[in-house]
């Protein structure tokens, strides 16, 4: 994986994707593997000479700590804003600290600071994908392009070259 790179933004920041289709499994053989890259989203196949373990996970998560509050999305059911503190965020979504107890599937808005230079980030809509004792894991559904884009950002400094 030395001189792999994403062929959509010639980032090196890619990492093994999850095999979708029997297809990829097939491909693995021959030591063609799927693999995703952290900042444009692409999925794509290329060689490697590297064996590559199976992983269930498209995007690294990279290590932060912002404040955040979120509240659920649906008027009908809002109640007062929570808050927490982000303690890892990928493209696609983040980990919350908090022990506002969130049912599986349950949408959310969130807003979160990411500096005191700079405007909060807002988030749209996020789905409740896995809860433990004090974490929320979150899915991003819906934001806007410019907040995708600062979110790409902070995940490009944060997240190591692929060597």
């Amino acid at each position: 994986m030395a001189s792999q790179s994403c062929p959509g933004c010639r980032t090196t920041k890619i990492r093994p994707a999850p095999h979708r289709f029997q297809r990829d499994r097939l491909l693995a053989l021959f030591r063609v593997v799927p693999f995703r890259c952290q900042l444009c989203g692409l999925r794509f196949r290329a060689l490697t000479w590297n064996p590559i373990p199976p992983t269930q996970r498209n995007y690294d998560r990279v290590p932060v700590l912002y404040p955040v509050w979120f509240h659920t999305a649906v008027p009908s059911t809002a109640g007062h804003a929570s808050q927490g503190l982000i303690d890892d965020l990928s493209i696609r979504g983040c980990r919350i600290r908090s022990n506002r107890p969130l049912p599986l599937g349950t949408r959310l808005q969130l807003e979160f600071l990411p500096s005191n230079r700079t405007f909060p980030i807002t988030i749209d809509g996020a789905v409740v994908r896995s809860r433990s004792k004090d974490r929320i894991g979150l899915r991003f559904v819906a934001l806007l392009r410019e907040e995708e884009r600062r979110i790409r950002h902070i995940v490009n400094l944060k997240l190591p070259d692929r060597k």
